[in-house]
């Protein structure tokens, strides 16, 4: 009887250039991730900028095109979002959004680190309107970190502030100070 000797074959050219194809395909997916996560800001950031100027309809009805006719700086926010393609509801409440973030692990409990897109919240903190009393959309952050917000329904529409330092919002006229803020990514 006689044993057969296998011995094990050597990779090919082919293979050894397909296992390069995927490797490369892995890095540039990477790399998609990393352009897409500057998209969805970019997105946020020009969503935002793009309502300064719209106005309640009629004028100190709380009516807006962004949710019902009711207080809408969270509505705003939201929306922004959701044209990004960010899957948040349509909240009403500010504080609803600090803790969607904080269920999402995107919340944060200070009043600096924020980037363009992320969402902040003026007062003491998400638990009900008397503490969580307005919202914005951080639409730049400066080199010494003050950031320029667009909120909806400020003065009746959707308006434009700073660039302010985030530690004394309220200082820089804001409702409140930033109790926190919710990462976009």
């Amino acid at each position: 009887m006689r044993l057969l000797k296998f011995s094990r074959p050597r990779p090919s050219l082919l293979s050894l250039r397909l296992l390069l194809a995927a490797v490369l395909i892995a890095l540039l997916g990477s790399m998609t991730l990393t352009a897409s996560a500057a998209d969805t800001r970019t997105t946020i950031v020009n969503a935002a900028n793009g309502e300064v100027g719209q106005q309640e309809t009629p004028p100190g009805s709380n009516c807006n095109p962004y949710g019902p006719c009711e207080p809408w700086c969270a509505h705003f926010a939201t929306w922004t979002w959701r044209q990004a393609g960010i899957n948040i509801p349509n909240y009403g409440f500010t504080g609803d959004i600090y803790t969607w973030g904080q269920a999402r692990g995107r919340a944060h409990s200070t009043n600096t680190g924020m980037q363009p897109g992320d969402i902040v919240l003026y007062g003491t903190g998400p638990q009900n309107t008397d503490t969580s009393v307005h919202t914005g959309v951080v639409v730049a952050v400066a080199s010494n970190g003050n950031i320029t917000t667009v909120e909806g329904n400020a003065n009746n529409q959707v308006s434009k502030y700073g660039p302010f330092d985030p530690k004394r919002a309220k200082n820089a006229g804001r409702p409140g100070n930033i109790y926190g803020w919710v990462s976009a990514l």
